[in-house]
């Protein structure tokens, strides 16, 4: 009988230091995942572009946005956080930019909700996955140890990638082999 008490906690002991996350699990795994793919009319939500631009205008009302005349001067870099929300036109959005509201027009750029993505068993984002802060996975997306993390540093429509792979240390390392 006492063998198999010995024997009941050796197993319990062994699943459950199983079940505990090591440090490379912890530094590698944080990641934001958006809920939506799509923005709300309702609720503003962190915004990313990328596409042609690098940044866009803002405007001051919806009217100049759909007409894109007498922007405000100011613009949103793809570097800069905002939020937006949609609003009845198309391609017209509202945006919180430095606690302000004003409006853009999304005819050249688009706007996401998330900055990172699944193709194939690679992940493609605008930002490097040891930069869990900045990282925004689309909905549903889940990491893997053994995929590939592609950064696009170029931010056109014609991408320049860096392609990091996880080290058995659990970092993040470019794979210069690619």
């Amino acid at each position: 009988m006492s063998y198999k008490k010995l024997l009941l906690v050796i197993i319990s002991s062994l699943a459950l230091l199983l079940l505990i996350p090591t440090n490379a699990d912890a530094k590698t795994w944080h990641y934001s995942v958006t809920p939506s793919n799509s923005f709300s009319h309702k609720t503003y939500a962190r915004a990313y572009m990328y596409g042609n631009y690098e940044y866009m205008e803002l405007y001051k009302t919806k009217k100049h946005a759909q007409n894109q005349d007498t922007d405000t001067g100011r613009i949103i870099s793809n570097q800069k956080k905002f939020y937006a929300r949609k609003t009845s036109s198309k391609q017209v959005y509202e945006v919180i930019y430095q606690h302000k509201y004003y409006y853009m027009n999304t005819n050249d750029t688009r706007l996401y909700r998330y900055n990172t993505w699944r193709s194939g068993h690679k992940l493609i984002s605008t930002v490097k996955p040891n930069q869990p802060s900045k990282v925004m996975l689309k909905a549903k997306t889940h990491v893997y140890r053994s995929q590939y993390w592609l950064y696009d540093y170029s931010g056109q429509d014609l991408p320049l990638y860096n392609w990091y792979r996880l080290a058995d240390t659990g970092k993040w390392v470019v794979d210069y082999s690619k």
